[in-house]
């Protein structure tokens, strides 16, 4: 299977984004109203704005990964991935990680009893961690790496068109 170019898998792949984003976007209109019409009674309106305002820039920063993504997985679809709108791209996908994992920690010191966070625990449900914020820490961290090795490709790339 061909992993760069038409019909490959980065085709698949920004299909597969597509698909995600219209239902990440019902998903996302869903998960408003109900946080914030139907499950807020009890909470102050401070608090309230707060979850509010954490989870649309959580959301937003979501979209906005899966649309950088897209740029990218359609340059390699060009078969020309080495291009500084992906360098820029990859930047801005992982700070939009590191704002996530903020909103994350905010909304645990902010939201939530401390005295109930968990590591890892395990109910009638399944296994679940509060741990969610090192995830996109980590991610950030690997896609801004990412973004400093497609820099000096470009770099690279335009010295070896240049001594042609």
């Amino acid at each position: 299977m061909k992993y760069y170019g038409k019909g490959s898998l980065s085709t698949l792949i920004k299909l597969s984004l597509d698909l995600a984003m219209i239902v990440g976007f019902i998903v996302a209109i869903l998960t408003l109203k109900t946080t914030y019409m139907e499950g807020t009674e009890i909470l102050s309106t401070p608090k309230k704005i707060l979850i509010l305002s954490l989870l649309i820039i959580g959301i937003t920063c979501v979209f906005l990964i899966v649309l950088g993504l897209r740029k990218v997985l359609i340059t390699l679809e060009s078969g020309d991935p080495f291009v500084h709108s992906n360098v820029k791209a990859l930047s801005r996908i992982s700070y939009e990680c590191f704002i996530i994992a903020l909103c994350y920690i905010l909304n645990t010191l902010f939201s939530s009893d401390l005295k109930e966070f968990k590591f890892i625990y395990v109910d009638s449900k399944g296994v679940h961690t509060d741990m969610e914020f090192i995830i996109f820490i980590f991610a950030g961290l690997f896609i801004l790496i990412l973004s400093k090795v497609f820099k000096k490709a470009v770099e690279y790339k335009e010295e070896n068109e240049f001594t042609i």
